[in-house]
């Protein structure tokens, strides 16, 4: 079992596979798992921030009107679709067209 500094992660720019820019790390979602926690997803950008902050519902309405939308202002990363054997150099192990492809 591996064990991260999550708290390390937050804030570390992601690339994808071809190494471009995809967004910064902003929320972890973990679940319990007998007596530890195990990553379920990642999510990056500006819908990550609001998680972050708490402020997701609050933070949609009112962006709404400058064109804030979900689907575009952030990206929600499976667990086993980012590589941060790197914590310096977080990766996709996909592109961010098969990332956004998924369904939400």
């Amino acid at each position: 079992m591996t064990e991260l500094q999550l708290e390390l992660l937050i804030g570390t720019q992601v690339h994808d596979v071809n190494d471009q820019p995809v967004g910064r790390l902003e929320e972890i979602k973990a679940e319990a798992a007998e007596d530890d926690f195990v990553i379920v997803e990642y999510h990056l950008g500006a819908l990550g921030l609001l998680e972050r902050l708490s402020a997701t519902a609050i933070g949609h309405f009112m962006l709404r009107p400058f064109g804030f939308r979900e689907r575009s202002s952030g990206h929600i990363v499976p667990w086993n679709k980012l590589d941060v054997t790197d914590p310096t150099h977080l990766k996709l192990k996909c592109t961010i067209a098969e990332l956004d492809a998924r369904p939400r």
